[in-house]
């Protein structure tokens, strides 16, 4: 595992990660297996860090990760969660048949 490229983003207090992974005989890694080994990279909680790709190119055994690693939960989740529109239910709105 190495580290391509760091950029800090001191307003959304996060640092964006790119990494090259290695995984030569063996298949493109999971996004649960890659957590632990960025956290212990950017040495934070596994809880701080969302991987946004993992792009892999045909026949290569080597993969790109793009990383955002949070200092703050609060801003993680206020940057990351998706927001739902109220009253959309399974892709029908309340009160419609």
């Amino acid at each position: 595992m190495k580290v391509i490229n760091k950029l800090s983003h001191p307003l959304l207090k996060r640092e964006q990660l790119v990494i090259e992974v290695e995984h030569t005989g063996n298949r493109t890694p999971k996004g649960e297996e890659l957590l632990e080994k960025i956290a212990d990279v950017a040495k934070a909680k596994k809880e701080l860090v969302k991987i946004k790709h993992i792009f892999t190119d045909y026949g290569n055994a080597k993969s790109v990760v793009t990383a955002n690693v949070y200092k703050d939960e609060k801003v993680m989740k206020a940057i990351e969660e998706i927001r739902k529109k109220k009253g959309v239910k399974d892709g029908k709105k309340e009160g419609k048949k």
